[in-house]
Formats: structure tokens, C-alpha cells, sequence
């Protein structure tokens, strides 16, 4: 008998594909170099100017030391891709970078409460962006 695959579609059909990620760390030190941050209680926003590709990039810092299990890494990442997914269209084209700052380790990933937190905060830091970068 065949196996019955079921794929749910999300409700927004916007991707978060390859062009939208920060691959190289060239790209990710030259977002650290512009000193450009948004501060929040468990994350720090990171953004350059202006991206010339016309699009928001992300890449994401979250250091072992400060989440031990790959499965909490992941799941923060997981939280800031999704909540970046879904206010890419909102956003200026530039180049972003979440960084953890805060340990994280008593918390486990399938925690569905501090993943709510997570993503609140993520949210409210994206929409805490300059919409005009200053230039130097």
C-alpha cells in the first residue's frame, strides 16, 4: 500500500529562500562593522546600510557557548527566520544579523512559551528599524 504524504502549506506564501540569507563571513562582518544596532532583552540587532541587491538579507549569531544543544540553536533560528519571513516585504533592503547575547540554557527547545517570547521580541526588534539608514 503506498504511503499518503500530507504537505501544509502555510497560510502566507512568501519563501525564505537563499537570496535571503547571509552566506559568506565577509557579509556578516562587514554588517558587524557598521555599528548600526537595535538592542532587546535576549538579542541584538545588527544592520548595515543599505543593501544594493534589493533585498533584506538575514544571518543569525548564536554562539554554543551561550545555547548549548543544536536543537536550541536551531530553534531560535528557526523563530527568527519565520518571524523575518513573514515582515520581509515591510522592511529596507539591508543587511541584518541576530546576534544571542544572553545564555539560554535552562530552557528547552520544545518550550512553546519561550519560543512565543523569542519570537515576540524578534518581531519587535525588526520593527524597531531605522527606515532610512543614516550614510557616513
Amino acid at each position: 500500500m503506498p504511503r499518503v504524504v500530507i504537505v501544509s502549506e502555510s497560510e502566507h506564501k512568501t519563501p525564505f529562500g537563499f537570496a535571503q540569507r547571509l552566506h559568506r563571513p565577509g557579509e556578516f562582518l562587514a554588517v558587524m562593522e557598521a555599528r548600526r544596532v537595535v538592542r532587546g532583552e535576549c538579542f541584538d540587532l545588527h544592520f548595515g546600510p543599505d543593501a544594493t541587491g534589493g533585498v533584506a538579507r538575514l544571518g543569525w549569531i548564536v554562539p554554543k557557548r551561550l545555547a548549548r544543544s543544536a536543537s536550541l540553536r536551531n530553534a531560535v533560528k528557526r523563530q527568527g527566520r519565520e518571524a523575518f519571513r513573514l515582515l520581509a516585504k515591510e522592511l529596507v533592503a539591508r543587511d541584518l544579523v541576530f546576534r544571542l547575547k544572553r545564555g539560554i540554557s535552562q530552557v528547552r527547545a520544545a518550550d512553546a512559551l519561550q519560543r512565543r517570547n523569542w519570537r515576540s521580541e524578534i518581531e519587535s526588534l525588526l520593527r524597531k528599524l531605522p527606515v532610512i539608514s543614516n550614510s557616513r
